[in-house]
C-alpha cells in the first residue's frame, strides 16, 4: 500500500492483513488467524476477518474487526486524532491494546522469525509508534491525519484548554462577524496539518491551526496591510511587534504566524485582523 495509515490507538491498517485494501490485493486471512493464535491467544474465522478501519469515513457504520475497543470512542470524543495526542497517555484504556514487541519476546523466549514480525506484530506494536508520535509532534501537536477531516467543534475539543477554546471562539465570531470571507477546511500537508482557512477568492486572508493546548494564526499581510501595520503598531505588545519586524520579507509582502496561548495578548490577534 501507499500512505501509512494509523488507527487511533497507533495501530497501522496500510500493514494489517485484514485491512480491506490487502486482503483485496493479497487474501492471507487463514496466515493472519493463524499468527493471531499464536502470538496474541485468540482466533478468528477467516470468513470474518475484513476491517474497513477505526479511521474510515463512517467508522460508527464501518466494518472493524475490533467492535469492542475501548480506545476508539474515548479518543473521537475528546476531539483527538490518536492517544498520543492525549494528556492521560498512556492510560488504562490504551493499556488493553497496547503491543510492546520486547513484551511478546519475553513471553515466547525464542527468536521471532523476520516474516512473523512483519505480519504479526509490527501493525500493531503502537506504544513506541506513539511514542514517537508525541517526540515529532512536540508540545503543540497538530491535527496531521489527512484521513480524519475535522470539524469545527472537533477542532475545538482538540484544543481542550478552556480558556484557549474561549479565544478561539472570540476569533472566529470577530472574523464572522467583521468581514465577507468563504470558510473552509484544508489539509496543509505534513508540516502544517489541518487548519480552517478564511479566503476571498481564490486569496486565503487567515488560516488558523488547532494544536493541543493552543492555536497558531497565519497572518497574510501584503502591501496594503504592512502599510497599515506601521499605522497601528503602536498599538500592539512589544511581542506582537518584535513578531512582525522579524518576519521575513518576500516580494509581495510577509506571512505572520502567530501563535495564541495564555502567554500572547490576544488583543494584538484583534487588532491585526
Amino acid at each position: 500500500m501507499g500512505k501509512e495509515i494509523l488507527t487511533r490507538c497507533g495501530y497501522r491498517c496500510d500493514l494489517c492483513l485484514a485491512y480491506k485494501e490487502n486482503i483485496e490485493n493479497d487474501d492471507k486471512r487463514q496466515l493472519l488467524s493463524d499468527g493471531w493464535f499464536k502470538f496474541f491467544g485468540f482466533r478468528i474465522e477467516v470468513d470474518k476477518i475484513y476491517c474497513e478501519g477505526c479511521i474510515s469515513s463512517d467508522c460508527l457504520t464501518a466494518n472493524l474487526i475490533d467492535t469492542g475497543c475501548p480506545v476508539r470512542p474515548c479518543v473521537i470524543d475528546h476531539g483527538y486524532e490518536d492517544c498520543s495526542q492525549c494528556d492521560d497517555f498512556i492510560c488504562e484504556k490504551l493499556e488493553e491494546r497496547a503491543v510492546r514487541l520486547e513484551n511478546i519476546q519475553e513471553k515466547f523466549q525464542e527468536k521471532i522469525k523476520r516474516n512473523e514480525y512483519h505480519h504479526f506484530i509490527k501493525p500493531y506494536e503502537n506504544v513506541n509508534r506513539l511514542n514517537e508520535q508525541i517526540k515529532s509532534h512536540g508540545k503543540y501537536s497538530r491535527m496531521f491525519n489527512e484521513r480524519i477531516e475535522p470539524t469545527e467543534n472537533s477542532m475545538r475539543k482538540f484544543i481542550g484548554e478552556s480558556h484557549i477554546v474561549e479565544l478561539w471562539d472570540r476569533l472566529i465570531t470577530a472574523i464572522e462577524s467583521n468581514y465577507n470571507l468563504d470558510k473552509c477546511m484544508k489539509f496543509g500537508g505534513k508540516n502544517y496539518g489541518w487548519e480552517l482557512q478564511y479566503k476571498k477568492g481564490k486569496k486565503t486572508i487567515i488560516s488558523i491551526h488547532p494544536e493541543r493546548k493552543a492555536f497558531t494564526i497565519l497572518f497574510t499581510f501584503g502591501g496594503k496591510e504592512l502599510e497599515s501595520f506601521e499605522l497601528i503598531k503602536d498599538q500592539v505588545s512589544k511581542l506582537t511587534l518584535d513578531l512582525v519586524n522579524s518576519t521575513k520579507q518576500y516580494h509581495d509582502g510577509k506571512w505572520i504566524w502567530l501563535r495564541v496561548t495564555e502567554d500572547v495578548p490576544f488583543n494584538d490577534v484583534l487588532i491585526l485582523l
